[in-house]
């Protein structure tokens, strides 16, 4: 529970990169890096645009459609569950049954706010993942996805040593780098370790956009370098004893 309650109040603790890694873990899989290219300029609003529904009309649309997306990855699971106990060797299933226990876990989390079913889903993608890397520890992108269910889940070190795992198995994975280093900075407050990591990003020739957006986290993780670096030095040393101003010590 602890681990999810971090991960909800980052927005209020680092708003940019606490955000956006909450953003990242939620899209389900960390499917792609795109979320973080410029906004597109908006559209002016057509007609029919113009008479939409109000925001609560539209909070509710949206509700609807979530808790039918709910319903629909619970019967998916519960029948690819099934295919899979037919077929245990099945990597294609295993796959697909984690991926949809995970963007279960985040509905839950985030739509339903239900911590307990969302943990527990996120604990059964964990298990589907590992069962995957049993059956194929090359598996494309499996280390990464188990990392996002496992911090999820509650178990950081399995989240890490797996963000690990996934650089290793692809060092040119700027997917993997680029959460990782946002895990680092908004979930260990490793500014250092974070700006490492998007550096490796810029070495890859990512594209225009990519590299902008990775030299923008870079800048705003040194500042929180240095904002945290400011903080320590004005701390009092451990040992210190506090001074009681205006008592004197009394005959």
């Amino acid at each position: 529970m602890g681990m999810m309650s971090s991960l909800r109040r980052l927005g209020k603790r680092r708003p940019v990169l606490g955000i956006l890694f909450v953003v990242v873990l939620s899209i389900g899989l960390v499917g792609s890096y795109a979320i973080f290219s410029t906004p597109k300029a908006p559209v002016a609003p057509s007609e029919s645009q113009a008479q939409a529904p109000d925001a609560n009309q539209q909070a509710e649309a949206m509700q609807k459609a979530a808790q039918e997306q709910i319903s629909k990855l619970e019967t998916d699971i519960a029948n690819l569950q099934k295919d899979l106990q037919a077929k245990p060797g099945d990597i294609a299933t295993a796959v697909k049954l984690g991926d949809s226990q995970y963007n279960l876990g985040t509905l839950y989390l985030f739509v339903n706010g239900d911590q307990e079913k969302a943990t527990r889903t996120f604990k059964a993608a964990v298990a589907t993942y590992q069962q995957v890397l049993k059956l194929n520890p090359a598996e494309k992108g499996i280390n990464l996805r188990l990392a996002g269910a496992a911090l999820y889940a509650g178990d950081s070190k399995l989240a890490e040593d797996n963000f690990q795992a996934a650089i290793k198995a692809d060092p040119n994975d700027n997917n993997a780098r680029m959460t990782y280093g946002m895990y680092l900075a908004s979930m260990k407050g490793d500014y250092q370790g974070a700006i490492d990591q998007w550096q490796e990003i810029l070495k890859h020739n990512p594209d225009k956009d990519l590299a902008t957006q990775v030299q923008e986290m870079i800048k705003q993780a040194e500042t929180a370098k240095q904002d945290a670096n400011k903080s320590a030095a004005n701390q009092p040393p451990a040992n210190q004893p506090q001074v009681n101003g205006g008592q004197g010590s009394g005959k």
